[in-house]
């Protein structure tokens, strides 16, 4: 029962800051746009739309320090009531009394992670428009028999023109083939070519081979993407992963991929340390009197957390740090603040 009633406080206090702070962000944003909201039904609906894929980015920005806000109203209420005492006097310990509260960061946790990855990239899917002119830029891929491609001008329906392949030959290095392609369209298992033009270099002579039609089969050449891109940061972390093998063997810059896996598995132990650290900084003050102070530290660190974290995470898709680094460096710093304060008040 206690558990319970602890578990249900904290999830109160939870919503309580969270539906503030989203509120805030609702207000301010309808009023940014109030001018151009209410012109026409088209545009009140893309507003909403808009709103609505706002959600999972300011969740994901909220919720450490929601969580940390809700912790230590938590306690502080309890102190305050003397729950907290009585809880003690009963023999139960401090951990035992955040059990509860870290079962909801759990959850809280898997929520955020479905919502950034799997809620937005629907919404980012199916609401925004393709641009091909704008997001859909030729691509340079390295293949895997020692080939290097240029794929032109790509076209939804899987189309795309003005394509180019360099065979080369590894002993002695020098370039074997050289292919120009005027048109072609992606199949289920195979790409069919159109005007097909071959420069083959051998003997120090050059022959030239015209084909009207060439069909390849596609798992012998590199993947080549004719969908709006989903920023790394919005993808499951098992496709991310797997999309990270493959543009590395493609002979991609796979950075700010490395970056975003490592801030995947970074991200649900921002929620816990922030239990944490609330844990520590209620025993704190409350021992002193000054909830109200507890509350305004958390907020100043919860935007330290979030400051320290987007430049070493920029720093990192710079490449000047290693990517696990670049994402982890903001948890370990505060999760040693967060041990400190334990352990100062003996939590």
């Amino acid at each position: 029962m206690i558990s319970k009633y602890i578990a249900s406080e904290f999830v109160r206090y939870f919503l309580l800051f969270l539906s503030s702070f989203v509120l805030m962000t609702l207000v301010g944003n309808f009023f940014g746009n109030l001018s151009g909201v209410f012109s026409d039904w088209l545009s009140f609906l893309e507003f909403l739309q808009e709103t609505a894929m706002l959600f999972p980015l300011l969740l994901e920005l909220i919720i450490p320090i929601t969580v940390l806000l809700a912790t230590i109203s938590t306690f502080s209420s309890f102190n305050k009531n003397a729950e907290l005492i009585a809880m003690r006097s009963s023999g139960i310990g401090g951990w035992r009394l955040a059990f509860p509260v870290l079962g909801v960061a759990v959850l809280i946790a898997v929520f955020a992670y479905l919502s950034q990855n799997y809620i937005y990239t629907w919404m980012h899917q199916t609401w925004v428009k393709p641009d091909n002119a704008a997001r859909l830029l030729p691509l340079w891929k390295i293949g895997e028999d020692r080939s290097i491609y240029f794929f032109g001008d790509r076209r939804q329906g899987g189309r795309v023109s003005s394509i180019t392949s360099f065979h080369w030959q590894k002993n002695p290095f020098q370039l074997v083939t050289k292919t120009e392609i005027e048109q072609g369209k992606q199949q289920e298992k195979s790409w069919i070519f159109q005007n097909v033009q071959k420069h083959l270099f051998q003997n120090e002579n050059i022959q030239l081979k015209h084909l009207d039609q060439w069909q390849v089969e596609t798992e012998k050449l590199p993947t080549v993407p004719f969908e709006v891109p989903t920023s790394p940061h919005h993808k499951p972390i098992l496709d991310l992963y797997e999309d990270t093998q493959k543009l590395q063997n493609e002979g991609q810059d796979v950075t700010q991929h490395r970056v975003e896996f490592f801030q995947k598995t970074a991200y649900p132990f921002q929620i816990f340390i922030m239990v944490l650290i609330g844990l520590g900084l209620s025993a704190s003050y409350n021992r002193r009197g000054m909830a109200a102070e507890s509350l305004a530290i958390s907020c100043l660190l919860g935007i330290l957390f979030w400051m320290i974290n987007q430049i070493t995470l920029a720093v990192g898709g710079a490449g000047l740090i290693t990517p696990f680094f670049a994402a982890w460096s903001g948890n370990i710093i505060f999760l040693s603040l967060a041990i400190c304060l334990l352990s100062y008040n003996r939590v």
